[in-house]
Order: C-alpha cells, then structure tokens, then sequence
C-alpha cells in the first residue's frame, strides 16, 4: 500500500473520529439546554393592578369559564368591591396543569379556594397576623424635599403624608432652602409580607425661611408642640411638589405685553394638566374665560377672603358658578391659556377688596387641643418627639395653649 494511500485512511479515519464526536457533543449539548419536564406545581402571582379579578385570572393563563368560577368563589369570602390595585393573587396548579388552589391577600384578610371534595369549588378566609413597626429617617434638604426624603430611605407614601401633615404652615414649593433638616417617624403595618399601611406619627421641619416646624399626630389630627392645630383655614399653596416662577410684584414687567403692571399674585410652574386645589373651602363665584387670564376660577371663602386661579387648561369635574367646595378639592388643571408664555397657575388672595401677597399672610390656625386632652396630649407630644432626631427645645414642654 502507497504512503499516499495510507495518509488518505489515516486522515479519513481521523475526520470520522472528529465528526462523530461533534455530533455526539451537540446532541449532549443540545439535552443539556432542553428544559426538563416540570415534576412539581406550578405557580403563578402578581398584583391585582387595576384588573378585576376574572381578568387577571384569564392573563395568568386560566380560561374564561374557570376564571368567572374561581373569582364567584373568591367573591364569597372576599368582597370583591374593596378590592385595591396592589392587593396580590396566586395560583397553583398541579404539575398535570390540574387546579389546586387560588389565594386572594386583601389587607389583613386572605381567601383561599380549592376544589371541593364533592366536585366545584370551595372558598375560606381568614385573618393574618399583624406586624407593627415603628420607623424613622432624617436627612438634610439637597435640592428638593422629595428628592431629599427618598434619598434618607424615606418612602414615597410617607414623603407625601408628611408634606400634606404641613400642608397648613410650610410652603415646601417656595420656602425650602439647601441645608433645611427633616425629621419624621411612621408607623409600618405589614401582614405576610405585605405593607399594609404607613401613618406619619410625628414630623419636624427646621428651615432657614421657615424656622421650627413640628407636627405631632393625636386623635387623628396633627398638632404642633404647642397644641394649635396644623389645619388652618387655608393651605400654604394650591398645587403640589411645583415650583413658584414668579412672586407678588405691584411694578412687574409683563413678558407678552412689555409694559409694566402689577403682578398680583404668585406664579407656580408646573407641568400641563397638574391637578390644582383650592386652598379653601368657600362657593365658586366664577368660572369661565376672562380675557388675559384664560379659564379662570373664583372662590369666595367668607367675607374676607376670596381666591383666583388662572390660566387653566380646564375646570374640574363639577366646578360651574354656585358650587360650594370644600378645602383641597380640584378645582381646574395646570395650562396656558389667556396672556401666558408657558403652562403655569397663576393665584391671586383678596383680602378685605385689596390683593394681597399670599406668601406673606399670617393664616389663622383653625383650632387647638381641647382643654380636657391637655395631658393626654403632652405626654403622647413628648413621646413622639422624642422619637425625632431634632424637636423644639422650649415648646415642647409647654402646656397647649387654648380650647375648644
């Protein structure tokens, strides 16, 4: 046999050695990547979302009959009606893709449904026990008090509870400051995992423009150290986490007009369509289209005061001439029309017939601690505040003041 011959079978050979092995390792490789048969339940969960139940069912793959039949049953230990978005669901089925059950959280209560013995479906409740935790952050303001709260690790829903508990005597819009502290403590209510709640039970806000601020929660309304309570008759600004472009200025120069006249009212930018609230409860006196300030609002509050808001893109739902209104109601949303260079809300106070700068009235305080509370009070106020990083080092300790 030639050499030539010999190289031919020993190559050929070699090549067959090779061949036969890649096709023994991708045959290897391709069972290692092939998902093995599931040998156990399958389970599938998530949030309600705003989603009825059926329909959230149907996505997790159920059938449109099997869903309609599991949420009837989920809806004879559960009412379905107080159901809310983050409440969470799961389901289970056998590694035959049988049924077993379906577990429905809803606050502090959970159904459960699972086939019933004698055919159909069955569909318990019952209560989880209740964690309570006590909470507290404290940071300094750097830029804003939301990015500042959620950067102390505070939550999102206990950032908002707190501004809306100082609501009455911080604007946070015009009067925080870099540098300005915070301190809050909340209470956690948690079941299975589960945030149940979150209550700000006391807070304080010492700032450069706003001085000592404190906010103790007591028979479910926030008083400060002193007893008066926080909700006044109006709030401290008409929008939420904006920003004031423009302040009370009587020779201001007009930037579509270029001639000087007052500006009567105080300027909050804010994105188009931002939800704005009255500061006060009273009777809407106007609310149609007015030359220069486009959609406008007028809220007569009592004999003294009466409020504008101007430049809106539309008026709320119900808002029309006669209406009354109770305080934080949506009265219209942030625009630009009439005489305006930008979505904005422009706001005007009258006082006594004569404009006045809101940022600078002293609002009177709606009322105090009872008389009878008194102790109640200052011992539930020097516990909470003790609780807070920073508190008021004379009030605290002073009897409330007043009665109702």
């Amino acid at each position: 046999m030639s050499n030539a011959v010999r190289r031919a079978l020993l190559y050929g050979a070699a090549a067959a050695v090779v061949w036969g092995g890649s096709r023994a390792h991708s045959s290897l490789s391709a069972a290692a990547l092939r998902p093995a048969p599931s040998l156990g339940p399958s389970v599938v969960e998530g949030a309600l979302g705003l989603r009825l139940i059926p329909e959230a069912l149907r996505d997790a793959g159920c059938g449109a009959a099997e869903a309609a039949a599991l949420a009837h049953a989920a809806g004879r230990a559960l009412d379905a009606r107080r159901l809310r978005p983050d409440d969470r669901f799961r389901l289970v089925r056998g590694a035959d893709g049988a049924f077993m059950h379906l577990t429905l959280a809803h606050g502090e209560r959970r159904a459960v449904v699972t086939p019933s013995p004698g055919g159909g479906l069955r569909a318990t409740s019952r209560r989880d026990p209740v964690a309570v935790a006590e909470r507290r952050a404290a940071g300094e303001i750097n830029g804003s008090l939301w990015l500042s709260m959620e950067a102390a690790g505070v939550p999102a829903e206990v950032i908002v509870r707190f501004a809306e508990a100082f609501q009455w005597t911080v604007d946070f819009l015009a009067e925080t400051r870099d540098g300005d502290r915070f301190s809050v403590a909340w209470t956690e209510r948690a079941a299975a995992g589960r945030t149940l709640s979150r209550t700000v039970a006391a807070g304080a806000y010492d700032g450069k423009a706003t001085g000592e601020r404190t906010a103790v929660l007591f028979d479910g309304e926030y008083y400060d150290a002193a007893g008066e309570s926080l909700r006044r008759m109006f709030l401290r600004a008409p929008l939420k986490f904006a920003r004031v472009s423009y302040r009370f200025d009587r020779n201001r120069r007009h930037p579509i007009l270029r001639v000087n006249r007052p500006h009567h009212g105080t300027d909050y930018a804010a994105a188009q369509g931002t939800p704005v609230s009255t500061v006060a409860g009273g009777v809407v006196v106007a609310a149609h289209r007015e030359r220069g300030f486009g959609n406008v609002v007028k809220i007569r509050h009592d004999g003294v005061y009466t409020t504008l808001y101007a430049h809106l893109s539309r008026f709320g739902r119900g808002i029309r001439k006669g209406v009354r209104v109770e305080q934080g109601r949506v009265i219209g949303f942030v625009g630009s029309t009439g005489l305006s260079t930008g979505p904005h809300l422009h706001f005007q106070i009258e006082k006594n017939g004569r404009w006045a700068d809101f940022l600078a009235l002293d609002l009177p305080f709606a009322h105090s601690v009872a008389k009878t509370r008194r102790a109640a009070f200052a011992a539930a106020r020097d516990r909470l505040l003790s609780e807070l990083t920073f508190r008021r080092s004379t009030a605290q300790n002073s009897p409330p003041r007043g009665g109702t």
